[in-house]
């Protein structure tokens, strides 16, 4: 079983991409894990596992890409494969979870053949605007830490960055009254149109790196390289981080935060952006 290669992390813009299958597999025919990531599988559901894939895996608290992927031989029909989930399998495999299109000739998907990729770019481009709005929070509140030293809470913890429910936990207290200031550090991150930059490090490198924040506790996620991958949020700060996000801080949008709930030293605060006219 070969790995596959996570295009989308390095090429975030791409919607499309011709590759080739590496495997085709039936639900049933995955180990118990496997089946287990994708608990919705069942009879008709198949697996596509691809040289290279532009679908952007479940995982970092942020949701999978949906898409399709098509073939289509010479003087027949296109036949389509929807991507249903995403998720990592073992050994750097991407399983694109799924179903073939009603009419779609199945027999067109096998090892060694090219398919065209397709994502669904209105929930990717929503998903990384999400996602680059949870870095602004977390980056927030270590400015404000850093200025006040009031503001005790400095590590974020844990992130989710879902449409419907999207927060950054931090450790320590942090009281209701800095609400107001995380929203407006958050807004002038947004108005600054601050470059969302990637880079690639080696894990000695990290601590070289003032601007990278690292959270204590938190694993550092390496590629099939060793190297970690830096999403910085110039003037801001950074954080390794394998997710998608947007070319600067303006794309982003209107970020609101919601509320900061805390409970056994650790702090939530919730976030949301809005719907762009």
């Amino acid at each position: 079983m070969a790995p596959t290669k996570p295009l989308y992390q390095s090429e975030e813009s791409l919607r499309q991409l011709l590759t080739r299958i590496n495997t085709v597999w039936p639900w049933s025919g995955l180990d118990e894990g496997e089946r287990g990531l994708y608990k919705a599988g069942g009879d008709g559901t198949y697996v596509l596992e691809t040289h290279e894939t532009i679908f952007y895996a479940q995982g970092g608290g942020q949701p999978f890409d949906t898409g399709y992927m098509s073939v289509a031989g010479e003087g027949q029909k296109e036949a389509r494969f929807d991507v249903q989930a995403v998720r990592n399998g073992a050994e750097g495999r991407v399983l694109h979870y799924g179903r073939f299109a009603d009419g779609s000739d199945n027999t067109a998907f096998a090892e060694g053949i090219m398919v065209e990729q397709h994502i669904d770019g209105a929930r990717r481009d929503l998903n990384s605007r999400i996602h680059t709005a949870g870095h602004i929070v977390g980056l927030a509140v270590c400015r404000l830490a850093t200025q006040t030293p009031e503001l005790q809470a400095t590590d974020g913890v844990k992130a989710q960055h879902y449409p419907d429910i999207s927060f950054v936990e931090f450790n320590g207290l942090i009281d209701g009254k800095w609400k107001e200031a995380i929203q407006r550090q958050c807004t002038e991150f947004v108005e600054q149109a601050l470059p969302v930059r990637l880079s690639w490090l080696k894990p000695e490198e990290l601590g070289e790196h003032e601007e990278v924040i690292l959270v204590e506790g938190m694993p550092i996620i390496t590629g099939p390289d060793g190297k970690v991958r830096i999403v910085d949020i110039v003037g801001a700060g950074a954080y390794a981080c394998g997710g998608t996000h947007v070319p600067d801080t303006s794309f982003v949008g209107e970020l609101v935060v919601k509320g900061i709930k805390r409970q056994k030293g650790i702090s939530k605060v919730s976030y949301a952006i809005k719907d762009k006219a």
